[in-house]
């Protein structure tokens, strides 16, 4: 995050001088901790046999569908939420209807 006053709460993209200079020496610092890995061809070819037998299986994710008698109460309540509006607008229209009585003027 930038220090400046006009970034806000975002990152600011034409960079600091110093949090570029800090992120580049810790960047560095973290790559020469962990040296290069190369796997070995057994083990591509281990993962390799893993990854198409889980893809073999078919999706392990599965969404439960809720019961038919809450599914339809969200239903009913949904509609109920819905007509409410509605019956707030028409009950405002009919009511200004009946109440716009003219008004008259009292001349002198």
């Amino acid at each position: 995050m930038s220090k400046k006053a006009d970034a806000g709460y975002l990152m600011d993209t034409r960079g600091d001088a110093e949090v570029d200079e800090v992120e580049g020496r810790l960047a560095e610092e973290i790559v020469g901790h962990f040296p290069p890995m190369h796997s070995t061809a057994a083990f591509r070819r281990q993962l390799h046999s893993n990854l198409l037998a889980i893809m073999r299986r078919g999706p392990t994710l599965q969404i439960a569908a809720p019961p038919e008698r809450r599914r339809w109460v969200l239903i009913a309540g949904a509609t109920v939420g819905s007509l409410v509006p509605i019956c707030g607008v028409a009950a405002y229209l009919v009511r200004s209807r009946l109440m716009a009585k003219p008004q008259h003027a009292l001349f002198q």
